[in-house]
């Protein structure tokens, strides 16, 4: 309800005649209203969404929309308000129809005045407050179902009933996996539950059950399980006999945790005979702390970003970057705590994804910079002059390897010493490139046995898994993480040094450029272009629109609202240029693609929000001609689009 307690009413109808004599019926109605008209669907989901509105009385036929679909598509985009279906056809089906989309009312024009209009409006309000009592009700007995059994299942913790007289039982979903079986696989009784017993705990299982109900107390047992894989578990058996006043009927109420681990904890400190198993148990216990560190670490950055698109002082942006920096280091350690163990098994893969250069050097500029501050030594970081705007390569590996490479440059360097840290990028053939970091100490020299303790680091890998306190080795540690990472990246890593030249550190990473599209600012078409923009989110269709026919008077814009739509439209119509959503109901943007080069080749560029090179190698292998990752400035849109029509005309 508005702030003057009138009720805010939203009319949509494209006859104006019409919308003035609703306004009059309204008035004899005993509604205190403010009204205001909207003549288009989409004029009138701009309103609803910017505006305090109450209610919506919706004219199925409107310019810019018909029938059925008007209520469809207006639901679509804003959900959140009641609806009464206006319209001048008197059609029950339709009416029904309507009801069971969404709508509140439907009202026939024509056959309505101010007392049952009145009386609408205030029974749609109404029964709407109340489907969203009810909703939120249901939601959150949903939320609160969904949040035990998440609990039972973090706790590897179940609980059953039993029927003292039938043996019959009722599982949760928990002791269906503790048992390694699929929920509901089976009617479970008690000879189903002890023919998983372990055969050597059988009776004393089969004996607990048997007594339990002469007891009336609350009875344990630990004992073990086998499952169908002939996996061993140990659970904690807990049970206590119940009458239950409703059915009138004696139960057995009890629970089963799997406590495997706790077990094989103790059997392991009672052996003291762990040394094929040390291994293994470390690699989890980093895992489990990693999760431990990066949950909270992944809320933080999530944190960050939402400061960070907030009103700041500049003093405040200072901070937050920072902190920001304060993060990513505190990433990368973790990673190094976790890769340690993990690179000793080479599991460890490749996950490429695209860079945007400038920006990652500069985040690397400010990660070496908190390095050395710690250290008081003083560091000159250089930068390329040109850089190309994007590459492709495992990001977060060439950042462990630059961090680890300086720690180890910083702790072999004279506390007097500076460094000189120089980053380059140098293209080869084609695409290809080599990305080059150099770490330079004038003030230290290496002796030959340093060097090659240096060159031979990575297999201390292997020494870190014999938990070695050889504090000389461990510091070579941050050397193996940089020889390791390297090679899997296909790279070099190699240290110099000598009396007059000091120590260099030199790491090279291959990488892929990515290809830039040439723009000049004043490069606009001198004749018409129709350009099909096929994308499914509302915002993005009138955002991108307005972008491209700002552009230039030349530019005329048609929206499809996905794939099939737009495989219409273009075969219908025929265009210049397709611009291509991947991600879109019905059809995506990879299969309308193929479809249309079935019999055109009109040029098309993908815009997608995943930016990674495997999206891009998705879009160019279905038959798109470029591909522009979202969020994109118009320049750049319009750079492709240029360079795409020239392509064309070439």
């Amino acid at each position: 309800m508005s702030s003057n307690n009138k009720t805010s009413i939203l009319l949509i109808d494209g006859d104006s005649t019409d919308g003035q004599k609703i306004d009059r019926i309204l008035k004899d109605s005993s509604v205190r209203y403010d009204l205001t008209i909207a003549e288009g669907l989409f004029n009138g989901i701009e309103i609803a969404q910017t505006q305090e509105i109450d209610i919506v009385l919706l004219e199925l036929n409107l310019p810019d929309s018909t029938g059925f679909k008007t209520l469809t598509n207006f639901l679509d985009r804003v959900s959140t308000l009641p609806i009464i279906v206006t319209t001048t056809v008197n059609n029950e089906i339709i009416g029904n129809q309507s009801i069971k989309a969404g709508a509140q009312d439907f009202l026939v024009k024509g056959q309505f005045d101010g007392k049952l209009i009145g009386r609408s409006i205030r029974y749609a309000l109404q029964r709407y407050k109340t489907t969203i009592k009810l909703e939120d009700t249901a939601r959150n007995l949903s939320i609160s179902e969904k949040r035990y059994l998440d609990a039972q299942a973090m706790a590897r913790f179940g609980n059953f009933e039993m029927d003292i007289v039938s043996n019959g039982m009722k599982w949760t979903v928990e002791i269906y996996n503790i048992f390694g079986l699929r929920q509901n696989s089976i009617q479970p009784s008690m000879s189903d539950y002890l023919r998983y017993v372990h055969i050597d705990d059988k009776q004393n299982v089969s004996n607990f059950f048997d007594n339990i109900s002469e007891d009336g107390s609350l009875c344990k047992i630990e004992h073990r399980i086998v499952q169908e894989d002939h996996t061993i578990k140990h659970v904690a058996l807990n049970a206590k006999v119940f009458y239950d006043e409703i059915t009138e009927r004696i139960i057995l109420v009890g629970s089963v945790q799997d406590i495997t681990d706790r077990k094989l904890s103790e059997l392991l400190i009672i052996e003291k005979n762990i040394s094929n198993k040390a291994s293994k148990v470390k690699e989890e216990a980093l895992m489990n702390m990693g999760f431990h560190i990066r949950t909270p670490l992944a809320s933080v950055v999530n944190l960050l970003f939402l400061i960070e698109n907030s009103r700041l002082t500049p003093q405040q942006k200072e901070y937050l970057t920072d902190l920001k920096t304060s993060v990513e280091d505190l990433s990368i350690m973790v990673n190094n705590l976790l890769n340690f163990s993990i690179l000793a098994t080479d599991k460890v893969s490749i996950e490429e994804e695209e860079i945007k250069l400038k920006d990652y050097l500069q985040s690397i500029r400010r990660i070496v910079q908190i390095k050395a501050d710690s250290t008081k030594i003083l560091v000159d970081f250089k930068m390329p002059k040109k850089v190309s705007n994007t590459a492709y390569s495992d990001a977060k590996k060439i950042t462990q390897i630059i961090y680890n490479l300086t720690e180890t440059a910083l702790k072999n360097s004279s506390k007097k010493g500076a460094l000189t840290v120089n980053t380059t990028i140098n293209k080869q053939e084609d695409d290809n490139a080599v990305f080059s970091f150099l770490i330079h100490d004038s003030s230290t020299v290496l002796t030959t046995e340093k060097i090659n303790d240096i060159e031979d680091a990575e297999k201390l890998l292997e020494v870190y898994s014999e938990d070695s306190k050889d504090d000389s080795q461990k510091s070579l540690l941050h050397v193996a993480m940089v020889s390791k990472l390297t090679k899997i990246l296909n790279g070099r890593f190699s240290v110099a040094s000598s009396k007059t030249e000091g120590t260099n550190y030199i790491v090279e990473i291959p990488i892929k450029l990515g290809r830039q599209a040439s723009f000049n600012s004043g490069k606009t078409p001198d004749a018409p272009i129709k350009i099909l923009l096929v994308e499914d989110h509302f915002l993005n269709q009138i955002a991108t629109k307005k972008v491209l026919t700002t552009w230039s008077s030349y530019v005329k814009v048609d929206i499809a609202e996905n794939g099939m739509i737009g495989v219409e439209k273009y075969r219908e119509n025929g265009y210049d240029i397709v611009l291509m959503d991947i991600q879109m109901p019905v059809m995506n943007g990879i299969e309308a693609t193929k479809k249309i080069r079935t019999t055109s080749q009109v040029p098309i560029i993908a815009l997608t929000a995943n930016a990674s090179k495997q999206e891009s190698d998705k879009c160019i292998n279905a038959g798109m001609n470029d591909y522009l990752s979202k969020p994109f400035k118009p320049q750049e849109l319009y750079a492709k689009i240029m360079n795409a029509l020239v392509l064309v005309e070439a």
